[in-house]
């Protein structure tokens, strides 16, 4: 036979367990949110002051502002935003938008560097 107090303890053994499963899919689905999201890159753009290719550096001149922005090998250099640009591309003068992440040096470190024009 079977009493009110065995119904009530398997409702509530159903409700944890319920409760558990709930719990444990609402944390997948939030880290999985976490992990398709990529970190936004940031962007810095300006006129080229300076190219120092020992130690990998362009200069950048924005108004009164200057910018230090890091290439590597991994940079990728386009040329008016399509491919087949190149470092020879960046010279003094030249207008740049660049693609990256600050390191601690407050330095943009480019994942992608594109040559616009030249300043008049």
């Amino acid at each position: 036979m079977i009493t009110r107090k065995r119904i009530a303890s398997l409702v509530a053994l159903i409700f944890g367990i319920a409760l558990s499963l709930t719990l444990a899919t609402g944390a997948n689905a939030q880290e999985k949110k976490s992990e398709a999201k990529p970190k936004k890159e940031s962007r810095l753009s300006g006129t080229v002051q300076m190219i120092d290719k020992n130690t990998s550096v362009i200069t950048l001149r924005k108004d009164n502002i200057t910018r230090s922005v890091v290439y590597n090998n991994d940079t990728k250099f386009t040329k008016r935003n399509k491919p087949g640009g190149s470092l020879e591309d960046v010279k003094e003068g030249r207008r740049l938008i660049c693609l990256g992440n600050f390191d601690e040096k407050s330095r943009l470190v480019a994942t992608r560097i594109d040559v616009r024009t030249e300043t008049p």
